[in-house]
């Protein structure tokens, strides 16, 4: 038999008796797709200062962000509106209401509760305790410091902060005379030390904590 003949002859053989087709028991496809899903796992942070937007604080006490924008954070001196006559509730009520129509940059008013600080009174009063000469006033001025210590550990204040941005140290603090000038009237504004700033930034990220 030529070889031709027995090429024609396998040729029958394999179309009239056709093998079905199954996977290969080693598929190089799916070692490939699973190296592939592992190289597309999300790259984990090592540490929260690798998270949080806030970077430093700059020369003029303005806080630097990780978008490569600046931040500032101004407390408003708030007032209880209910004391107030019909008159001046609205009048303070309508002028805060025309700063949050004038002003149109982008700014957030956060509030945040922080331990009462009584340390001036406690110094004044353990001061008194040193120097009395007086033993009938030591028990009053004793309670009197225990006071000052059960409000500061106990309680809190409620304090509120505004927030501004922009893209420049220059442009931010424009902004900070902007909004001070809209508020000056009814709803003051307080400039922060760095330690105060630093101390909304802990309390921000640590909302559970208890800072002085």
């Amino acid at each position: 038999m030529s070889l031709n003949e027995k090429t024609v002859n396998l040729s029958l053989v394999e179309k009239n008796n056709p093998v079905t087709s199954t996977p290969a028991i080693f598929d190089e496809s799916q070692i490939m797709m699973k190296k592939k899903q592992k190289e597309d796992k999300p790259i984990i942070k090592k540490s929260i200062a690798d998270i949080i937007p806030v970077i430093d604080l700059t020369a003029n006490g303005f806080i630097e962000l990780r978008n490569g924008e600046f931040m500032e954070i101004l407390q408003l001196t708030t007032k209880d509106v209910y004391s107030l006559n019909e008159e001046d509730k609205n009048l303070n009520i309508y002028s805060f209401a025309f700063f949050l129509q004038s002003y149109l940059e982008d700014m957030k008013i956060v509030p945040l509760n922080f331990p009462v600080d009584t340390t001036i009174q406690q110094q004044h009063i353990q001061r008194k305790l040193e120097r009395t000469d007086n033993q009938l006033y030591v028990p009053f001025l004793k309670k009197k410091l225990e006071e000052l210590r059960f409000i500061e550990k106990n309680r809190t204040n409620r304090e509120y902060y505004l927030f501004l941005y922009s893209e420049s140290e220059f442009t931010l603090k424009n902004k900070a005379i902007q909004v001070e000038r809209l508020l000056q009237r009814t709803t003051p504004i307080s400039l922060l030390s760095e330690e105060k700033k630093i101390a909304i930034l802990y309390k921000l990220n640590n909302l559970n904590s208890k800072t002085k």
